[in-house]
């Protein structure tokens, strides 16, 4: 779909909704007001949360005016500090779930195909949100698209095609972790002979993606030149366990320092690391083997355990950048050489949370700490445009 001009936008977004939106029948006009009743209940609805000032579902009527999306379409209309989001699904979806910067239930439109959500975003001319949706039929995102207000930052130069050299690699630790690919990335014309520094990933899958953003700020000057090594994660949700019980998220095990019952694949994990994934690949890349040239990174669970790797091992990692961290990790300071680059958003609030308390305990240590909110979510968007200022910041000394 295409949106309006930034002048429009602008304009759009001041207008307050005072009406709710209509469509003719018999008995004239009606409000064009979603079936709450037909979602199951969701915790985050603006009425229900009070603690909760962004990013909930607003229990309304669409805009005035607002017309209905053909067959297989995304729409975003936008209000005052509100965001309406409609899609007309296939025949037959049964749920409708937005993702990813927003991460809410569409509900259905009476007498229509077409199902819709309200969505309270402060700020909404600085916010940028990438979103797609999830329907009962189907596992991946359908209509991706970002919504970037008027006064958001400026999109950060992202190439498609990498200049710089990706391998894959895999390294195996025992039958606890097993066997992991390492992914790391080169940048153009590297050579051996530099003795670059890196940083090294949680979630090693996110390798490309950091890196297509981070590869025109690298050609331009704005960031260092850098080696990528992303170390692959658990997966989310493992099979059931040897005893029958429930499905074990070993991801959270491995990241989460404070995760009850993971202690044992935590510290699994933290050893392949520091005896097997960085002899390796700072042997077979030339890499520097400075502490203030390795940085520790990640998103999500990933930041807590970036966090919790640079405090538990000083002379090991000197820089820390955690986009999102879970507060569900602990968080203690990093070595007071440790530079921290830290971000959370508007949207995802327990995140923001997390990223302010660590901001706040690294200042206090005395560490450089820059603190990057933006208005948006949990959003791998948002990470792979704030990432190139993180690692500019973090070693452009």
């Amino acid at each position: 779909m295409r949106f309006p001009s930034a002048g429009l936008s602008a304009v759009l977004m001041t207008l307050t909704l005072l009406s709710p939106a209509t469509a003719g029948g018999a008995g004239g006009p009606r409000p064009l007001l979603p079936d709450f009743s037909a979602v199951t209940p969701w915790p985050v609805d603006c009425d229900s949360a009070p603690y909760l000032t962004d990013g909930c579902r607003l229990r309304v009527a669409l805009p005035p005016g607002t017309t209905l999306p053909s067959p297989g379409q995304l729409q975003v209309v936008p209000g005052h500090n509100r965001l309406a989001i409609l899609y007309h699904p296939p025949i037959g979806t049964r749920a409708v779930t937005l993702c990813c910067g927003l991460q809410l239930p569409l509900s259905p439109l009476p007498g229509t195909e077409v199902w819709a959500v309200t969505v309270k975003v402060n700020d909404l001319t600085r916010a940028v949100i990438s979103m797609g949706v999830l329907t009962d039929s189907s596992a991946s995102l359908a209509q991706e698209t970002t919504w970037r207000g008027p006064q958001a930052p400026a999109p950060v130069a992202r190439t498609r095609l990498l200049a710089g050299k990706v391998d894959r690699l895999v390294l195996d630790s025992g039958s606890l972790i097993g066997s992991r690919e390492i992914i790391v990335y080169t940048p153009p014309n590297w050579t051996q002979a530099e003795r670059l520094p890196a940083v090294y990933l949680g979630d090693g899958q996110a390798v490309v993606g950091l890196a297509q953003t981070l590869e025109p700020a690298m050609l331009s000057g704005a960031a260092p030149r850098v080696v990528l090594v992303g170390i692959d994660s658990a997966r989310s949700q493992a099979a059931l366990t040897a005893t029958g019980g429930p499905p074990v998220d070993q991801r959270a095990q491995e990241y989460l320092e404070a995760w009850e019952g993971g202690e044992q694949r935590f510290a699994a994990h933290e050893q392949f690391v520091l005896t097997t994934v960085l002899p390796h690949v700072e042997r077979a890349y030339g890499l520097s083997a400075r502490p203030q040239d390795r940085v520790v990174s990640g998103f999500s669970n990933g930041g807590s355990w970036a966090i919790s790797m640079a405090a538990r091992h000083p002379d090991v990692f000197r820089g820390v950048l955690a986009m999102s961290p879970s507060n569900a990790g602990l968080q203690n300071a990093p070595h007071p050489a440790a530079r921290v680059f830290v971000e959370g958003g508007t949207l995802e609030p327990s995140f923001l949370a997390a990223a302010r308390t660590y901001a706040v305990m690294t200042r206090t240590a005395g560490n450089p700490t820059r603190l990057d909110v933006r208005v948006g979510g949990h959003d791998a968007l948002v990470w792979a445009e704030v990432f190139p200022a993180g690692v500019a910041f973090i070693l452009g000394r």
